[in-house]
């Protein structure tokens, strides 16, 4: 099939979606176009500009994070041209229509067939890659540009054909995963927008894989079960973008994403902090914009009760100890993304993150740096000597939080060592800055691990008494377990190494401190406040 015959079956509700959905006057999309054309040199996301001369490229010889080449290889040239197309010149129309032409035909010379091209046909990327292809063809066509006449297009029909052939193989296709999702909604969107009965197997399969992804990927609650809230303010977009669909006559699809979004946005309204920002846990990265709610007040106590999803979330403000934030997590819905972080506590006090989360750092999963993140190191949890069972199809039973009728006990269950360990989260006392946990195994003594934020000061460590200030709060920690070690940034041996990461693919020393019991049961006390108040 040639791309003048495909472009020729295009249905009318597909030309809309491309009107609606390309506004062709993003700025910033046209300086990465230019750069790239002009200059040769490639923005992507989190990593500095690369000089690439992509039209003589061999898709293959840069070394480059998983990350970067992800982006690449999903073509993301195509949506800058589009999506800048009024704002270029004649010439530049002219000259950028033929770069992406050349740039396509690179891809398919150099990568499509090359087993060194890192990720050229990556799950994700793959997905990504022939949504950009079909947009980018759809748009010229609409755009009344010569796409269709152009010989240099013809085999990019094929090329469609070829990843939605690949997408469709189960082997390909990542199930109850967000990249499963993304491939699901992608194909069934390319084969809506061509009237071709071939195509009719690609919309039956995605439509169903798509529906199971929907229901799958959020509890009941809506909550997304990728461990972070920066996955479910991903994945709470993803939800809208279901919308699109009635303009492409799938009613059933948009109308199932609409029952997720109100109660999805509720959980990202509740975890989001009191300064607007999303909390950095699980894969979250810093500064990432959260749902402010703006609902407090100056004097304010509101308790979230997600336990059915994993977390209980208290937000306070006062005018003893200000704004205050305090997480304890316990679930295992996913093995995607995990973190060993069962039992966690997160607390945020007046702008500091007081015991916090390691964070992503990076996608490459064999960086030592990245398996501290992920490890139970990175928390502030109790734990016992082992290794954390990572497949939760492995564990005794699934990780259990609960929260007391009269909401002064936050109670939670988890089995990631093996055998039970149990946490009790007092917190009938937190508007006084202070809560109570205690931690109970089966038997084996306990080690408790206190991970702060990245401005922690440690200001005393006694056998059982901990002293840290922040910028704007402190943090008193006592507890009948005793000083076991103070970690913090690069070491040899895992155990005593200590990051954060706040951006990608950057990573900072930060301080933890580990207590240890002979005891199969201990108890801990938190204090926190502002730092000026008298708390000697």
């Amino acid at each position: 099939m040639t791309t003048k015959e495909l472009l020729a079956c295009t249905t009318p509700e597909a030309i809309q979606y491309i009107k609606k959905n390309i506004k062709s006057k993003n700025k910033e999309e046209y300086y990465k176009l230019k750069k790239l054309v002009d200059e040769q040199q490639f923005e992507a996301r989190n990593f500095e500009d690369t000089v690439l001369d992509i039209l003589n490229f061999d898709w293959q010889s840069l070394e480059r994070d998983r990350n970067w080449w992800w982006q690449l290889q999903a073509l993301p040239f195509l949506n800058w041209f589009s999506n800048s197309l009024e704002l270029q010149s004649e010439e530049e129309r002219s000259r950028y229509f033929t770069y992406c032409l050349d740039a396509i035909q690179c891809w398919a010379n150099n990568a499509k067939h090359n087993e060194e091209s890192p990720l050229a046909w990556h799950d994700h990327a793959s997905a990504f890659r022939v949504r950009n292809l079909t947009n980018w063809l759809l748009f010229c066509h609409v755009a009344g540009l010569t796409i269709s006449e152009e010989a240099r297009a013809e085999p990019f029909a094929s090329l469609v054909i070829e990843h939605l052939e690949w997408l469709q193989e189960d082997k390909h296709y990542s199930k109850h995963t967000n990249h499963g999702f993304d491939q699901a909604m992608i194909a069934l969107t390319v084969g809506l927008m061509f009237a071709r009965d071939d195509f009719e197997p690609y919309r039956q399969r995605n439509r169903e894989r798509l529906k199971d992804e929907v229901t799958f990927a959020f509890t009941e609650e809506g909550v997304h079960k990728e461990n972070s809230p920066g996955y479910q303010k991903m994945m709470l977009g993803r939800l809208k973008q279901l919308r699109t669909f009635i303009h492409l006559g799938e009613k059933d699809i948009s109308e199932l994403g609409e029952r997720y979004i109100k109660t999805a946005e509720a959980f990202l309204r509740a975890i989001t902090l009191p300064d607007g920002y999303l909390p950095m846990i699980g894969d979250t990265q810093g500064g990432e914009a959260g749902l402010p709610d703006n609902c407090g007040g100056e004097e304010s106590l509101r308790i979230f009760n997600y336990s059915d999803s994993g977390y209980v979330i208290i937000k306070g403000k006062n005018k003893n100890i200000g704004d205050f934030f305090l997480l304890v997590k316990n679930c295992h819905f996913s093995n995607y993304h995990r973190h060993d972080d069962d039992l966690m506590v997160y607390l945020w006090c007046n702008g500091d993150v007081i015991l916090g989360d390691g964070g992503l750092y990076s996608h490459n999963e064999k960086s030592t740096i990245r398996k501290f993140m992920r490890s139970h190191l990175a928390h502030t949890v109790a734990y016992v000597k082992g290794k954390p069972v990572r497949d939760k199809w492995k564990l005794k039973s699934f990780p259990k939080i609960g929260l007391d009728e009269n909401c002064n006990i936050i109670y939670a269950d988890s089995f990631m060592f093996g055998d039970k360990i149990s946490r009790k989260v007092d917190v009938s006392s937190i508007e006084k800055g202070v809560f109570t946990v205690k931690d109970e195994s089966s038997g084996e003594p306990l080690f408790l691990n206190f991970y702060f934020g990245e401005c922690a000061e440690v200001k005393s460590i006694r056998k059982n008494h901990l002293k840290v200030d922040f910028a704007f709060s402190y943090c008193h920690i006592g507890s009948t377990a005793r000083f076991y070690g103070f970690f913090q940034g690069k070491s040899n041996k895992t155990f005593e190494a200590s990051y954060s990461s706040s951006k990608y693919n950057v990573a900072n020393g930060n301080p933890r401190i580990v207590l240890s019991s002979l005891s199969s049961c201990v108890e801990s006390s938190i204090e926190f406040g502002f730092v000026g108040q008298n708390h000697e």
